[in-house]
């Protein structure tokens, strides 16, 4: 069912302070929310929910409200609730009016609204984020039209993937559906994976690669056997006990440089990317291509880059989704080596890091040195706004949490420039005040 208005709410806040008594009307949360389209959200979002079935949904703002500060000051599910209960600004944002001491819902809901939303009206919480920017005057429609454009690695909440490690949760994983099934297996080989796989671990240390192996080469065979007991006694598995046989079956055969391999269970989406640094030689999750204005480091897009392709063959789909968000044409985008031999069709005109800049404007070749503010922005997404890895599942989630982090780090923008513009008034509402003294000041010494 839809959600109610949070005007309805409870008889009992009519004999409790309000908000607007008790908190400071200047505080940067309280200015940002009442400057949000919140009608904006509800006629995005109004298709999600039916129309007369069910208990009523909660309200859009609290939830667009909670993922805004989830991703602005990097917090769990259940962190970002627990917080939110000890700070009143914080309900204040989402739409209460006086102090809440009980939870608005609990943190699994925040799942399920994610899930039943998607990730194209997800969307709107990013590009409502720049259209206030512009209203504000923050950022100009001229700015735009330049934008930077790289590709980073959003790495997955999986495990260091060594093949030991895979082969043991396989062993563990089927031993433990086949328990749930009450199918009598000949042996789990649970206890003597283990063993088998510290000792694996511990040649490699010790760099005895042969004993290593030969470690490896046992526990894959138990995999197998695992494997071919369970297919002989369950003729006909459920869906996700077949799921999970298909996953340990590809495993069991996979060879160390073959392409496209299984490097989770859990997670079987996940691809192994190099990105040519010195301190991490590969990263085991999903490319998300992140575009920038070229003059005030607003994020404009986050997207999924899905198996890993070639930055070049990303550019085209990552200008249009910025310019989807934006409402502006794209003018110009400045990008790394990385995208050479680019197949990008469009109007806008690519400009190559390292590119000669021979009859090129000061202009120019000022915004082509702000390509490389791209990096720094996407280091603060990772660090700052729960892009480092992504705890949400499957393609789904990488492609949220993305979208989500640029919205959050736009949010902590507008909240910094709403401060610095506090400042701005209340120093030039102190200045006839400060020249009026000095004036004064300097007539008593002349006296």
């Amino acid at each position: 069912m839809r959600p109610r208005s949070q005007a309805d709410g409870n008889q009992l806040d009519l004999f409790r302070a309000h908000f607007d008594q008790i908190l400071n009307a200047d505080h940067p949360l309280i200015v940002l929310a009442q400057k949000f389209d919140w009608q904006r959200f509800d006629a995005a979002f109004v298709d999600c929910y039916c129309e007369d079935f069910g208990a009523p949904a909660k309200a859009t703002r609290l939830l667009v409200g909670l993922h805004y500060l989830k991703h602005a000051f990097s917090e769990s599910d259940e962190s970002l609730l627990a917080r939110w209960l000890e700070n009143p600004y914080w309900q204040c944002f989402c739409g209460f009016t006086t102090m809440q001491h009980e939870l608005p819902l609990h943190p699994t809901s925040l799942v399920k609204w994610r899930k039943r939303v998607g990730v194209e009206r997800l969307q709107e919480l990013l590009q409502e984020t720049i259209a206030l920017a512009l209203r504000e005057k923050q950022i100009s429609p001229r700015e735009l039209e330049q934008v930077n454009v790289d590709t980073t690695v959003q790495e997955k909440n999986i495990t260091h993937p060594t093949d030991s490690k895979l082969y043991y949760r396989a062993i563990v994983k089927l031993g433990k559906a086949a328990r749930q099934r009450g199918v009598p297996l000949r042996q789990s080989y649970v206890r003597v994976a283990k063993r088998a796989t510290i000792k694996a671990s511990r040649y490699a240390h010790a760099k005895q690669y042969r004993r290593m192996r030969r470690e490896l080469r046992f526990l894959r065979t138990r995999l197998g056997r695992l494997i071919r007991d369970i297919r002989r006694k369950v003729p006909k598995p459920d869906p996700s006990l077949e799921e999970l046989l298909n996953l340990c079956e590809r495993l069991q055969r996979q060879q160390k440089h073959d392409k496209n391999k299984l490097y989770s269970l859990h997670e079987p989406e996940v691809v192994c990317i190099s990105k040519g640094k010195a301190h991490k030689r590969y990263e085991f999750g999903q490319k998300i291509s992140v575009a920038t204005s070229n003059r005030g480091n607003w994020i404009l897009s986050a997207s999924l880059c899905q198996a890993n392709p070639y930055d070049g063959h990303t550019l085209a789909s990552t200008l249009a989704l910025t310019e989807s968000n934006t409402g502006v044409t794209v003018t110009d985008a400045y990008v790394d080596k990385g995208y050479r031999g680019h197949d990008y069709q469009g109007d806008a005109t690519v400009h190559l890091a390292g590119a000669s800049s021979r009859g090129v404007s000061r202009t120019k070749r000022k915004r082509r040195r702000r390509r490389s503010a791209v990096e720094p922005i996407i280091g603060h997404m990772k660090s700052d706004h729960r892009m480092d890895r992504c705890f949400l599942t499957g393609l789904l989630g990488d492609e949220i949490n993305a979208i989500l982090a640029a919205a959050g780090m736009n949010l902590r923008k507008l909240l910094r420039g709403f401060v610095l513009a506090l400042v701005f008034w209340l120093s030039q509402a102190a200045k006839p005040a400060f020249d009026a003294h000095r004036s004064l000041k300097l007539a008593t010494i002349a006296a």
